[in-house]
């Protein structure tokens, strides 16, 4: 992971994306499940066979921005042998972006870049910490829940009734003793059947909420299909992450 990066929220700038903060209703009263309950629930429904550790997929994620509608991503996600790369056009140039284990390499039009082509590196910005930075992302929010039972996350004990999105939820609370996501985040559940809805930085201020839609189903995991970032401030809208085809390698 980026050692350099000290929140996700400056990650998502990182990458392109937002800033990250988290849209609550009010709290009403105290659930009578732990965090770690509701927790190991949300796994029972999202990935009940545990597969997400080894799991191998090809995504291609249509990345609609207000400031970039056209963009799509290319995600090969390979979390057993620890391998991932990320393609990208750039007006009519592809880049590619890639990790074997912990050594990271480059394409441009489908031509390796040597890291000694230091024009090449600065133009396309294919600076191995930004390549890791992109892997700790899609690892991260491709497997959630998943991505929250990890021995560098930390669960706050209470669990709260609350409301995400017009929906009254249980909220948890998890600290991320990581570099990609190092602060405290709050996440939704459907009272009913444990799915995660949405998720956002716990501090208040400005920022971004994620709400999620729908499902993938894929190798017994159900994924979010769906990411929509607003603004916590206005609501606005400000781009979404709709996955267009989810497979397995």
């Amino acid at each position: 992971m980026m050692k350099c990066i000290q929140s996700l929220s400056i990650l998502f700038v990182f990458t392109g994306l937002f800033s990250c903060s988290s849209s609550t209703g009010e709290e009403t009263s105290q659930s009578g499940l732990s965090a770690g309950e509701v927790l190991q629930r949300s796994l029972q429904f999202h990935d009940p066979q545990d597969k997400w550790p080894g799991a191998a997929l090809h995504f291609v994620i249509d990345e609609p921005r207000i400031q970039n509608p056209g963009r799509l991503s290319e995600v090969f996600l390979n979390n057993t042998e620890g391998t991932f790369s990320i393609n990208r056009r750039y007006g009519n140039t592809l880049v590619t972006r890639g990790i074997i284990r912990d050594s990271c390499y480059n394409l441009v039009d489908s031509v390796l870049v040597s890291p000694e082509d230091t024009a090449m590196m600065r133009l396309h910005r294919l600076e191995c910490e930004r390549t890791q930075g992109y892997r700790g992302f899609y690892q991260l929010l491709n497997g959630m829940p998943m991505s929250l039972h990890a021995p560098e996350v930390n669960l706050l004990p209470e669990t709260v009734e609350d409301t995400f999105a017009g929906r009254k939820t249980l909220q948890i609370t998890a600290r991320f003793n990581d570099p990609v996501m190092s602060e405290e985040w709050v996440f939704y559940f459907a009272p009913d059947n444990y799915q995660l809805l949405g998720y956002g930085y716990a501090a208040e201020g400005a920022g971004e909420y994620i709400r999620l839609d729908g499902l993938v189903l894929i190798d017994d995991m159900k994924l979010p299909r769906m990411r929509h970032w607003y603004s916590q401030a206005n609501g606005a809208y400000l781009g979404s992450d709709i996955y267009v085809i989810v497979k397995e390698l």
